[in-house]
Parts: structure tokens; C-alpha cells; sequence
């Protein structure tokens, strides 16, 4: 019994010691964050309107409302980078085959339409084809992007670097990426382009929010995107969204479609919602 009782004293004792450590600073803000307080961001170029991942969609989705286009990214055989979620084309074209054993016209021959209308207010849009990243900077050059690198490899996030920075965009990008050894190597290769958090620092940062020690979080990233849920456990929470305000770390959750959902979060004052309707997000008003 003494050694149960000496040993949850050390533990109280400890978890006080690390409550009164200073905290970090927090990450410098960014030009991405700082022009506006609330961002409606359209997901894989809003989904659920016209066909994801195209240069149609993400023309439609500002058209509606959208601050920020979400997208995803991989390289073609030739070493061009492309807006598409998958890494084959099979599931919405008329073709099959990965995307990295094609070349940009290869991939280009295939129809991004639809093979099934699944969502009541998508349209069916024929001769849409997978559309390069470049075609988008160039078509929304005063946008900004929230871009995922989808492979888990170094090659794509070279690529992207490079022409980010072509297009002197690196205040209008933020980069995320599943994979933390990519973004390690993405914000090594590519120091000027800001990047989100991993999957890893983002589940490092709730347990910390979680248990009051967010202030020891030291960030890479300069904003985080999670879902509402993971499991059935709510992770957006006042103490989630107390220490990323502590930290300057901007929460964007994914993905939202309910309107009723969506004005509840924007009560709890979280910085941007990824959506496949930035149409209807664009109507709640707090």
C-alpha cells in the first residue's frame, strides 16, 4: 500500500513539476492565416458539386464561396504533378493503371466524369480530365491552397517545392501529408513553404491538450487538420482549440457537410472547415 501511495505521489508530483515548466512560444504567424479569421475550404475541390480534384471544380468552388482549395497531389512517369486523390485512375475514369506509370498526355486521355451520381447535388460533367497543379496556380493565382502529398515518397514533394516556389506562392500553400517521413523530408528540402502537422504530431498535440501540458508542444507545423471524430472520440475540444490559440496553430476539421454541424463549429471558434459544400458553408453565419 506505502509503495502504491509513494509511487501515485511521484506521478501527482511530476504532472505538477511539468505544469509549471514554461511553455514554447508558439509558431510565428504565417501570410496562409493571416488575412482572415474564419476559412471555408473546399475539399478535393468540393466533391460533391462537380468532379474532385479538377480545375472545373475548384473554378466552381470559389464561384460558391470557397477561401482555400483542398487538394491532393502525385507525379506522372514524366515528373509532372497532378491533382488527383487516388493513385490509379480506375475509380472515376473510363481508364485503369497507376498514375505513376503514366505519362501526363497518357493520363490526360481518360474522362474524369462520373461512372455514378452518388451525392444529390453533384453534376455529371463530361471531357473533364485530370488536370496538372500548375493549371490551377495558373487559373487562381490569388487563391490559396491546402495541398495533400499523397505518395509516400520524396519525388512529389521535390516537385511541389519547386514549383510552388515558381510561381511565388509560397504564402498562398500550406503543405500536408499523411506520412510524417514525408513532411520531414518535405520541410528539410523545402524550408520557405509552410506545412500542417502530421498525423503523429496532431495525436502528440490532443493527448497533450487533453491532459494540460499542451504548452510543452513544440510545433513543426503551422496548422492542423483533423476530423471531428476519430473512433467515436470527439477530438475538437476547448482545450484543444485553447492550446493551438496558445501555440498559433490553426484547426481546420474535415470533413463537414452538415449545416447544423457546421455553425457549431464555428461557435466553438475553430479557424477553418473542409467540406465537399462550400456552398452551404458559405450561408452559416454565427
Amino acid at each position: 500500500m506505502y509503495r502504491i501511495s509513494f509511487t501515485v505521489f511521484c506521478l501527482v508530483l511530476v504532472y505538477v513539476i511539468l505544469l509549471m515548466l514554461p511553455g514554447y512560444n508558439g509558431v510565428q504567424s504565417i501570410p496562409f492565416y493571416q488575412n482572415k479569421n474564419f476559412n471555408n475550404i473546399a475539399h478535393g475541390t468540393a466533391r460533391e458539386l462537380l468532379p474532385g480534384n479538377t480545375l472545373e471544380g475548384a473554378l466552381n468552388a470559389v464561384a460558391v464561396g470557397a477561401d482555400i482549395i483542398e487538394l491532393d497531389i502525385h507525379l506522372t512517369a514524366d515528373n509532372v504533378v497532378v491533382v488527383r486523390h487516388d493513385a490509379s485512375v480506375d475509380l472515376t475514369t473510363n481508364g485503369s493503371g497507376l498514375i505513376a506509370d503514366m505519362t501526363l498526355i497518357e493520363l490526360q486521355a481518360f474522362d474524369v466524369g462520373f461512372h455514378e451520381i452518388d451525392y444529390p447535388e453533384k453534376q455529371a460533367v463530361d471531357g473533364i480530365r485530370v488536370p496538372t497543379l500548375e493549371s490551377l496556380f495558373e487559373a487562381l493565382p490569388d487563391r490559396r491552397f491546402l495541398i495533400e502529398l499523397k505518395p509516400n515518397s520524396t519525388d512529389t514533394g521535390v516537385a511541389l517545392c519547386q514549383l510552388v516556389l515558381a510561381h511565388g506562392l509560397q504564402n498562398q500553400v500550406v503543405v500536408g501529408s499523411f506520412y510524417s517521413s514525408v513532411l520531414r523530408d518535405f520541410r528539410r528540402q523545402c524550408p520557405d513553404v509552410p506545412t500542417s502537422l502530421g498525423e503523429e504530431e496532431v495525436q502528440v498535440l490532443v493527448l497533450l491538450s487533453w491532459i494540460g501540458l499542451g504548452h510543452l508542444y513544440s510545433a513543426s507545423g503551422y496548422s492542423v487538420q483533423l476530423p471531428f471524430e476519430y473512433k467515436g472520440v470527439e477530438l475538437i475540444s476547448k482545450s484543444l482549440l485553447r492550446t493551438a490559440r496558445e501555440l498559433n496553430l490553426a484547426v481546420d476539421v474535415w470533413t463537414i457537410n452538415d449545416p447544423q454541424q457546421m455553425l457549431e463549429l464555428k461557435k466553438l471558434g475553430v479557424n477553418g472547415i473542409i467540406t465537399d459544400r462550400p456552398d452551404v458553408l458559405h450561408t452559416i453565419d454565427i
